[in-house]
């Protein structure tokens, strides 16, 4: 796992973000720092058993973040830094996340969230090829934190909004997730649910959750939505193709012998399906 920081508030941040999170799956922590960066002292003291390993990026971070996620499985890094000031996404957040060769998660969202307080995880799935490892990720995500998984498919009413072309009806993908996350094997307290509404404003709603996991979509319009507007940290999952590796999707959550397993050891739980009527 590797993480980007600056020595910003929310460089620092993402800095402790990944480290629980490396923690938590006996990972390796790579941290890609520039000149000015700050310490990783806290890292040792909180997470003492955690391997650390630290790179300069000197002045070029966009090539260094670009080139580390091509030996990390995940790319954590936060929502802006020194560079910018005001708010908003940092002017390397996009570039870095449509460049990744990895899964990148972008830390924001309030200290709820970032500490993962809420126990909760959305996968936001709308049709494209890239939903089953979405919903891969999100389960796999979910296990690590110990915390529930809620599906989401965003879709406005027709009859008080203008209607939206589709390719396939909500309930086709809400049963396709649904085979997905039963084809998974091992998953979390799951619930999956049609929500009317559209999705940038599902995703600024979701004040329950400790992380949103999208895709990168046919279009960005989801992805770039969530990174400008949700109230948590943002999991962009990178879909490899039918040519990419698989040992990312297949990769199950592991522990260190100091942490629990999650409270709900089943190999698999029931699924709930509901249709929201409304955010």
């Amino acid at each position: 796992m590797t993480v980007g920081t600056d020595g910003s508030r929310w460089g620092e941040t993402a800095l402790r973000w990944a480290a629980r999170h490396a923690w938590n799956r006996g990972d390796e922590l790579l941290v890609l720092r520039g000149v000015h960066g700050g310490s990783t002292r806290p890292l040792t003291r909180d997470f003492p058993l955690l391997p650390v390993r630290i790179r300069i990026t000197g002045d070029n971070p966009l090539a260094a973040l670009t080139e580390a996620g091509r030996e990390s499985e995940l790319l954590v890094l936060g929502c802006r830094g020194d560079r910018h000031r005001y708010p908003g996404l940092g002017d390397l957040v996009v570039p870095t996340v449509q460049g990744a060769h990895c899964d990148i998660v972008v830390v924001r969202g309030s200290d709820d969230a970032v500490d993962g307080r809420r126990h909760l995880v959305t996968a936001l799935v709308g049709g494209s090829p890239d939903d089953p490892v979405v919903l891969a990720r999100a389960a796999d995500t979910a296990l690590t934190l110990r915390a529930d998984l809620m599906v989401l498919h965003a879709v406005p009413d027709p009859l008080t909004h203008n209607p939206i072309s589709t390719q396939r009806q909500p309930d086709e993908i809400l049963i396709a997730a649904e085979k997905v996350m039963a084809g998974l094997g091992r998953y979390p307290p799951t619930s999956i649910e049609l929500v009317r509404s559209h999705p940038h404003e599902v995703i600024a709603t979701r004040t329950d959750s400790d992380l949103l996991v999208v895709g990168r979509g046919r279009s960005g319009a989801v992805m770039r939505s969530a990174l400008h507007l949700a109230p948590c940290p943002v999991l962009v999952v990178h879909d490899p193709g039918p040519h990419g590796t698989t040992t990312r999707g297949n990769r199950r959550a592991t522990w260190t012998p100091c942490l629990p397993w999650p409270r709900d050891a089943r190999s698999t739980v029931p699924l709930r399906q509901t249709t929201a009527g409304s955010i």
